[in-house]
């Protein structure tokens, strides 16, 4: 089955799982304390093709990060963050042949392990040792059953089979928003992302973690609430200035693509309040980004937002 087909059928089989994508609660910006106070020098980045994935690394000298590109239909990306004191893991992935290569590159690293930081793909934890999970109170609610992550993760079970992992902890360390977490000299800040986890601000290399975004890939959006919000919460990363968006579903992009993606949702949100049907706004959303990936992601948008 080719990949756009898998993805549509993940995707669709997603549909109906409003609570999973329930419209967000404000969104918390990053604290005063967290922000970059001087410019991070640019880091080298080198480029390893896996025999699935590839891996793109970013030196920055005292810490390296590693992004995994899984090559999947859901194009999920997962992270590594490390200093000399050990190695930090930022999400996981879906599908069980990833998971493995991922485990034994970090493996290659020769450094311990010392957290795994989840949020939306918690999938897999355990391939990677036994270490510590954390993960903020709501973010552990959504991988039990009844919670939007655990009802998602069961339908990409029936589109993958066999081929998916669906094991997600049932306990982790708190995390709590707003509150800053040393990890293997790392800190990282954890942000309220108003959906079913949380975002994470890693400010010795100015980056951030959110689930999605990707400059030419449309998003879910819940509700014009959220569409607001998103647009608020990207104009505060131009602010703080991040060099590094990082997601779960695209490699890392720089401020060309939260400009763009500001564009994008401005546009959206303009035909959400213009356009009279689902199908209508669909059609005009395509005319209007004719090069944009992730219809089904569309599609899941139309349906929220024209639910009456």
């Amino acid at each position: 089955m080719k990949k756009a087909v898998l993805l549509s059928l993940a995707l669709s089989l997603s549909l109906p799982l409003g609570a999973a994508f329930a419209a967000p609660s404000p969104v918390q910006a990053a604290s005063p304390a967290a922000v970059v106070q001087q410019k991070q020098a640019a880091p080298a980045v080198s480029v390893q093709k896996l025999a699935i994935g590839t891996v793109t690394t970013y030196d920055y000298g005292n810490i390296k990060m590693y992004a995994y590109a899984t090559n999947d239909p859901l194009s999920d990306e997962c992270y590594a963050l490390e200093s000399k004191d050990g190695v930090v893991l930022l999400e996981s992935t879906i599908l069980t042949n990833n998971i493995d290569e991922w485990s034994q590159f970090v493996k290659t690293l020769d450094k311990p392990v010392v957290a795994e930081l989840m949020a939306y793909h918690p999938n897999g934890y355990a391939t990677y040792g036994k270490h510590p999970i954390y993960a903020t109170p709501h973010a552990l609610q959504s991988w039990q059953p009844g919670g939007g992550v655990y009802a998602i993760v069961g339908n990409l079970e029936k589109a993958f089979g066999s081929a998916a992992d669906t094991s997600m902890p049932t306990k982790a360390k708190k995390l709590t928003a707003g509150k800053d977490i040393t990890l293997a000299g790392i800190r990282f800040h954890i942000i309220d992302a108003g959906d079913d986890a949380y975002s994470v601000e890693i400010p010795q290399i100015n980056a951030v973690y959110r689930h999605m975004m990707g400059s030419d890939v449309h998003n879910i959006l819940a509700s014009r609430q959220q569409i607001a919000q998103d647009i608020q919460t990207l104009k505060g990363y131009q602010q703080k200035g991040y060099d590094l968006i990082l997601t779960g579903h695209y490699k890392p992009e720089g401020q060309e693509a939260v400009a763009q993606k500001i564009q994008y949702l401005q546009k959206v949100q303009e035909l959400a309040n213009t356009c009279q049907t689902k199908d209508e706004f669909q059609q005009r959303v395509k005319e209007a980004f004719p090069n944009y990936q992730g219809e089904s992601y569309l599609a899941m948008t139309a349906s929220f937002l024209y639910q009456h």
